[in-house]
């Protein structure tokens, strides 16, 4: 019995060795680099490592071609020491049974040694340490970053060599070399990884909603969320200060646009603290609205939401004017338009909730004209989709080529919008008839359907207009 364990020792290291550089290859390309900085920033040196390793190509490319060189020494010695001598172990109880011949009997054992070393070096040197090392990534390759780094050091000049042939193969086949930017995420794929957190349960909703929406502003325009000019609420730059007192007390926002001839010439913007300001300093001059304006800027309604929040943040700025191609006034923007198209509706004291949807019955829904398309689509799972306009309103004008009509009616994807009430010729609510039935045990049909994104809608009178 004696003379099988010092074989069996050296089959056993030699697929341990194996499973060891398999562990180490997966759990380097599968470790979250987030927790390595969290770790890193806990004190973990061998964290801080692996991080240089993963912001360096070429190091990235000797530790992998440490794994794999390794593997390869580990296969071909197990391959050579452990066919024969398994082969051997086996020949001697074959021989005996008599009915083989030599010649048969060393083929029958060299074949079942081929096959039972196999099976060991894929499961236990191959398929078990890779589930295992990426299952444990983080664990995995911490604790063997000490040994990678010792064995690197050890092979230093073979890794270099057959990495640098390696490399030039590469090259000479026109494929370009990763740079350490190959392991991170593309925001869709980092949209993707969100959505697959949240269906396992590692993110709530209301963070998967939060998150979308920031991706999603990027995809979005000024002219999609912005207030149109029918609904801008300004001032004339004529107007008295007993008329100005009246507007403000009235309206209830906190800047106003201050408009001279009509809505495409802005003076500026009026605050409500310049205005108390000077109406509580006893010894102002007489009222004079030029002089209390600010300058307003202006952006086109074709910039991303994006980067409008940028331009906010830069410039220090609450509200802006939106123009069209042709320069005229389109409508404004507030910085609060875009945050709440992320956070979701933010109301103060003065203002009412208007909600998008209204459940009327299982298959009738009545919705603002003003809702967005893609919002409808995410309230009531539909998949509408027009290149051409952003709103519900818009989308039935469009079906139809004409000014609406309380009456009128359009079928898109199987859904009938028909239109309720307008106001001048804007369609101000629509009635949404459903396909088919939701689940019951789902749906309350005195209840709105209850929002699933944090997106905001966009306000008219009566809402929030454009107060920030």
């Amino acid at each position: 019995m004696s003379e099988y364990l010092l074989p069996l020792a050296v089959i056993g290291f030699l697929i341990l060795l194996n499973a060891l550089f398999v562990a180490a290859e997966f759990s380097i390309v599968a470790v979250p680099k987030t927790r390595l900085v969290q770790a890193a920033e806990r004190g973990s040196q061998p964290a801080r490592h692996v991080l240089r390793i993963l912001s360096d190509a070429d190091s990235q490319n000797r530790y992998l071609a440490t794994a794999q060189i390794g593997i390869t020494i580990a296969s071909l010695g197990l391959g050579m020491y452990g066919e024969h001598t398994i082969a051997d172990w086996l020949l001697h109880p074959l021989s005996s049974l008599g009915t083989l011949s030599e010649p048969l009997a060393h083929t029958l054992a060299t074949i079942l040694a081929i096959g039972l070393l196999t099976y060991m070096h894929v499961v236990l040197g191959e398929m078990v340490p890779k589930s295992l090392a990426i299952q444990y990534s983080e664990p995995t390759v911490l604790r063997l970053d000490s040994t990678m780094r010792f064995i690197s050091r050890l092979f230093s000049p073979v890794i270099a060599l057959l990495n640098g042939i390696g490399n030039l193969v590469v090259r000479a086949m026109g494929i370009p070399a990763a740079g350490a930017q190959a392991r991170l995420f593309s925001p869709e794929e980092l949209e993707y990884l969100v959505d697959e957190s949240a269906e396992v349960g590692l993110m709530e909703p209301g963070e998967q909603l939060f998150i979308e929406n920031i991706f999603d502003l990027r995809a979005r325009t000024v002219g999609r969320i912005m207030t149109p000019r029918n609904h801008i609420v300004a001032l004339p730059i004529t107007a008295t200060e007993a008329e100005t007192l009246a507007f403000v007390c009235e309206e209830r926002h906190s800047r106003y646009p201050v408009y001279e001839n009509d809505l495409d010439e802005f003076v500026g913007m009026l605050h409500v603290k310049t205005l108390s300001r000077q109406q509580a300093n006893r010894d102002r001059q007489p009222f004079n609205l030029r002089q209390l304006v600010r300058p307003v800027a202006y952006v086109p309604e074709s910039l991303p939401l994006d980067q409008m929040l940028i331009r906010f943040r830069r410039e220090r700025r609450q509200l802006v004017i939106v123009v069209d191609e042709y320069g005229g006034t389109a409508g404004l923007i507030t910085l609060e338009d875009v945050v709440e198209e992320v956070v979701g509706e933010i109301l103060d004291e003065f203002d009412q909730e208007i909600l998008p949807l209204e459940r009327l019955s299982p298959v009738l829904v009545r919705a603002r004209g003003d809702l967005l398309i893609d919002e409808l689509n995410q309230l009531l799972e539909l998949e509408i989709e027009h290149p051409e306009v952003d709103t519900v309103g818009g989308l039935v004008m469009s079906e139809l080529g004409r000014v609406t009509q309380p009456g009128d009616s359009a079928t898109v994807d199987d859904v009938t919008l028909e239109v309720e009430t307008v106001e001048g010729l804007a369609v101000q609510t629509v009635l949404v008839h459903l396909p088919e039935l939701p689940d019951p045990e789902t749906d309350d049909a005195s209840q709105p359907p209850e929002e699933p994104r944090a997106g905001r809608q966009r306000n008219r009178p009566g809402g929030k207009g454009h107060s920030t």
